[in-house]
Formats: C-alpha cells, structure tokens, sequence
C-alpha cells in the first residue's frame, strides 16, 4: 500500500470527508450547537488599530505570543458570541485572509494569504497554540483550508512563490498539504494541478477535493494589474492525490477564487476580473452619478464585473455555464460563496457593487439581487450558513453582521451585530455544543 494510501485509510478520513464547511464555501449540515452562533472574523487593517493608546501591531502584549522569527504585523481576528453580545479580539502571527473551524469548533486553523507562517489557535480563548511554515522554502500560504470530518486532518492550500515567469505553467502549481490538524506535522503533499491555489471544498461523493486557482503568476502593483496565465477549476482524487477533471480558463481571463460544490456534482465558482486604472476609467466613463472607489482594492488593484460560473462534473468536456445579473455592473468583486442544500440556492457576496445575489444551484438561474448597501451592510464579504439551520449571516467588510432567513431572503434587522472588524474577507461560524 502507497504511503498516501495508508493515511488516507488508516486515519479513516475517506469515511469522514464529508465535512460541514464552516467558512467561505458549503455547510451541508449545521455544526452541533444550541442554535446561537460564535463569530470569528479577521482584521487585515492592524495598522490603524489601537491598543491603550499604542499601535496594536506594535504592542508587547498583543505580541506577547509571537515567535522572535516573525516581524511582520500580524492580523487581528474578533471573536463575537451571539448569545450576549460579548467580543474577544487578539492579534495573531500570520497574515491571514480566512479562518477554518474544526467541525466541533474547539480549534482553529489560519492558513497565511501569500504568507510565510501558519498558525493554529484556541476558538475559546484566542491564544496561540502551533506557529508552521508552509511545506517548502519556495512555497507560501494560499489562504485557505479545509478539516477533515473528525477534525484530525487539515488539507491546506500552499502557491509557488510569485517571481518573474520562466518555463511552462506546470512548474508554478501549487500543492496540497496533508497536515495532523493537532501538531500541523505535515503527513503529505500533492500537486493542486493549478497555479495559486486557493478555496477548496469537498465534493458531493466525500472523496474529491474541488480546488479553484488564481491562475495568476505575480501580485498586482501600482504599474496595473496581475499577470493571469492559466486560471483553472481542479478535481482531485484524495485517495492517489492524482488529477480527475480539469477546467482551465485563457490567458488573462478571470480568475477563478472562490467556489462552492453542490449536492448533484455541480460546483458554483466565483470568478474575478481585474482592471488596470485606464481600463476601469473606461468602464465608468459612462455613469453620471459620483461614485465609490474600490477602497478594499489593492493599490493599482480595480475590479470589473465577473460571473458566477457553473461547473458540471458530469459533463467535464464542457466549459462552464455564466450566470449574471441583467445589470452586470452589479457583480463586482465577488468575495464569498456558499450552497444553501436545503433549498439549492448558491449565495454570493459582490463586495464593491454592495450586493448578494442568490442563484438556483440546478441551473444557474438568478433568483434574488439582495441591495445590503441598503440595510446598512456596505462592502458584503462573508457568508455563512447559521448554526440554527434558518439563517445566514453576511459581514460587512469594516462592520457589521446581518442576518437572512434562508429560502426567503428575509433580513432580520433586530438580531443585526455592529462590531468592527477592521476589514476582512470571509466569516467563519460555530455553535454552542
């Protein structure tokens, strides 16, 4: 029996792939809980925040963990229990975009974005338990990670470092790491089959891990936009960590980020565009009314509108079915994406347009453009479905949470949270055991 086949079957993780998604993709089944929520949200902006009067990233103690070998700033998370309101927040080592929860919500994984570090934490008191590095000096973190059902087992996105390109695409794929989910020990590593790895779900048969890629070979910089080469939707097999389906997407096309896997093999990927300053100057050459700045946008980073794209298993040969809003302009930096399986409805928050749209997972079809702007939820980013098994819960990136009911997309104003965050990208969620 092949080493990957012997951890695979000997820590029963086939058995348990089919793990509720706690954070940026699908929650097929609500955690244990008592129906109230436990919030955690991360914080890139550390440098405008303040601790008794100091910076918080420069402070002793909120540092006070932090291994000597790490000098960067660091990146808060909040943590917000619903039952009385009461936030904890710290500032952890690791550059971090989302948070992923271990289905019985007692510990915490934060994979690094484009980062040197990952870490993993105490959901309850938001000390540092493990600081690792990613699995190779030429590799970093990919921002996202997924636990296996019994919470034993971390698969981790890590990317090739970003250079100047040389050779064919194959040599910038990124890789999957296997990790002991307690120690962070590496157990072992395949090929993602795609360049910048980054969400990642499991499919609907628990033994096929949907990755979706970037595709993109350097990071944007103020001269314009990055270089995307070969952005890509990959199936692959737990069990020999080999490639089962492919989608790859041209040259300079759009990104594909982030993505949700659906009951009936389908799978809804986020798919974004990026515009140098000129190009989106173009595209808002013909509004009349004073509008907002992609204020979350990287500098010299502008966001032009992208689908929703439908990807069939059963029909790999196919490219994927786009879905759009009539108004296209409304689908602007989508951020996060989840699978309602109860009604079979896809969420999706479009950050800079200030909307989440609701999409009929069978088909594609647009069901709802929810205004959030409206309710007092500007910039939308996370979604997740609520550990009661009625609502979801967006966040707004500076603050803010809100709750819908699903099916009917009905906000429930009088349960809406207004903390602050300090801008972040997706919202993780547990329940009360």
């Amino acid at each position: 029996m092949k080493r990957r086949q012997f951890l695979l079957s000997s820590t029963a993780m086939i058995a348990g792939f089919a793990a509720p998604r706690l954070a940026g993709g699908t929650s097929p089944v609500p955690p244990p809980s008592t129906g109230a929520a436990i919030y955690f949200v991360p914080g890139y902006r550390s440098d405008i925040a303040i601790y008794k009067g100091e910076p918080a990233q420069t402070s002793s103690f909120l540092r006070r963990s932090f291994p000597k070998s790490f000098t960067q700033a660091g990146t808060l998370v909040t943590r917000i229990d619903e039952r009385d309101g009461s936030v904890r927040q710290a500032l952890l080592p690791v550059i971090g975009h989302e948070i992923s929860l271990s289905p019985d919500g007692r510990q915490a994984f934060w994979n690094s974005m484009n980062g040197t570090s990952m870490i993993s934490f105490d959901p309850e008191t938001l000390e540092l338990d493990v600081f690792a590095k990613p699995q190779g000096e030429d590799r970093i973190g990919g921002g996202h990670a997924l636990y296996s059902a019994d919470g034993k087992i971390l698969f981790v996105a890590e990317r090739k470092l970003y250079g100047p390109r040389r050779g064919k695409p194959e040599h910038y794929y990124g890789q999957i790491t296997v990790r002991d989910a307690r120690t962070l020990r590496v157990l072992d590593r395949f090929s993602s089959q795609g360049i910048a790895p980054h969400d990642m779900d499991l499919t609907s048969d628990g033994k096929h891990l949907a990755v979706a890629h970037y595709g993109t070979l350097t990071l944007p910089s103020a001269r314009g936009r990055a270089v995307v080469a070969e952005p890509s939707l990959c199936i692959l097999e737990l069990a020999t960590g080999k490639l089962a389906q492919k989608w790859s997407g041209p040259a300079g096309s759009h990104e594909i980020r982030h993505l949700a896997t659906c009951g009936h093999d389908r799978i809804a990927a986020i798919q974004i565009k990026q515009a140098s300053p000129e190009e989106f100057r173009r595209f808002l050459e013909p509004e009349e009314t004073i509008s907002e700045y992609d204020v979350w946008a990287s500098p010299g980073e502008h966001y032009l509108p992208g689908p929703i794209g439908f990807y069939d298993r059963a029909k790999p040969e196919q490219p994927p079915e786009l879905s759009a809003a009539a108004d296209g302009r409304l689908m602007r930096q989508g951020q996060s994406i989840i699978h309602d399986p109860v009604h079979d409805e896809v969420i999706a928050t479009f950050t800079s347009s200030h909307v989440l749209m609701v999409f009929s997972a069978s088909d594609g079809r647009l069901k709802h453009i929810i205004h959030t702007g409206e309710l007092g939820l500007r910039y939308p980013r996370g979604v997740v479905l609520h550990p009661d098994g009625i609502h979801y819960a967006v966040s707004g990136s500076w603050m803010g949470i809100h709750l819908f009911r699903r099916g009917t997309h009905e906000p429930i104003v009088s349960r809406a949270i207004h903390g602050v965050f300090f801008n972040h990208s997706h919202l993780s969620v547990t329940g009360h055991a």
